[in-house]
């Protein structure tokens, strides 16, 4: 679980949230997009529930374990191969490593007693691999992988020799190797910023299935409307104009309805606002002119002042190019 407290989101002297008095969780269930325009801050705020950065202010607390995918992939070991990388969500790379060593000793050494010893050590090694589910992890690892177009020639390639592309799809093999860890429900909280970038169509097909049966928590952020359509059933909106965060408990179709009547009901408060404002700074104008009545108009205008910066900002529809 991922809960967060009074989040505040900066970006130098820019606050791209404010949330006081706000809480926002992840639970085991839950399946979020997390949405907004560029800029919005989705990917610092995704940062800051993965705990790879700090928040400006508030305090964001989690237990379990959590998968995040960020947008840039390159980070970690660059002689592991891409085998190891996905098996290392289990610790399973470690122990496949001290086999494969152990192995070519016991094939290469002729000293008697250093070989038994040696099959010894592998025979322990096999044991404990195997209690982890090593060998079914083994071919999990290139299902999962040949799902997101990774063919097995690759696995045993290092990371230093795969392109961009490969590299990002074997870090999310390895948070959906993860996430299946275990038998029965998984515990693990997916944030994944882009998880579709660099796949083809049959990969993302198969990772929206995956993920629409993920019981364990999920925040994304994707620009693919049929992935959040078919996946998610919350919607976090960052709103940019007014620096909040609104959360709307519904898929992303019934989202964007009651996105657009709420937009429409603050354009209607601004409106009714803003007339009410311009009567009463008239009314004040009259009344200042009178020496007598002057605080009943400074009264009118402090009322009209509050009134507006009561009100939400409107937001602005987003420019959009149209390319052909």
């Amino acid at each position: 679980m991922i809960v967060t407290q009074d989040l505040e989101v900066r970006v130098g002297a820019r606050t791209l949230l404010e949330a006081p008095g706000q809480q926002l969780r992840v639970q085991p269930g839950d399946r979020i997009g997390l949405i907004g325009r560029n800029g919005a801050g989705k990917t610092t705020s995704m940062r800051i529930l993965a705990g790879e950065t700090e928040p400006y202010g508030g305090k964001v607390t989690s237990s379990g374990p959590i998968g995040y995918l960020p947008q840039d992939s390159r980070e970690g070991n660059i002689e592991q191969t891409a085998r190891e990388r996905v098996l290392s969500a289990r610790g399973l790379d470690e122990i496949k490593r001290s086999m494969d060593k152990t192995q070519l000793i016991m094939e290469s050494e002729t000293n008697d007693k250093k070989r038994d010893k040696a099959i010894l050590k592998y025979s322990r090694l096999e044991e404990r691999y195997q209690a982890l589910g090593g060998y079914e992890a083994d071919a999990e690892c290139a299902q999962i992988c040949d799902n997101l177009g990774l063919p097995v020639r690759v696995l045993d390639q290092k990371l230093g020799t795969l392109s961009g592309g490969q590299r990002r799809r074997v870090e999310l093999a390895q948070i959906l190797f993860a996430a299946t860890s275990g038998s029965g429900k998984s515990e693990t909280i997916l944030l994944l910023d882009e998880p579709t970038n660099h796949l083809d169509a049959d990969s993302i097909t198969w990772l929206r299935g995956f993920l629409s049966k993920h019981e364990g928590g999920l925040v994304m952020i994707s620009h693919d409307v049929e992935l959040l359509e078919a996946v998610c059933n919350k919607i976090w909106f960052l709103d940019a104009v007014r620096g909040e965060a609104d959360v709307y408990n519904m898929g992303y179709k019934k989202y964007l309805d009651a996105r657009a009547t709420d937009e429409a009901r603050r354009r209607r408060e601004r409106a009714n606002a803003e007339k009410k404002a311009s009567a009463l700074h008239k009314q004040a104008a009259k009344l200042g002119a009178k020496a007598t009545k002057a605080a009943a108009a400074k009264q009118m205008l402090a009322r009209a002042d509050r009134m507006m910066n009561e009100l939400d900002e409107v937001r602005v529809s987003d420019r959009v190019a149209s390319i052909k």
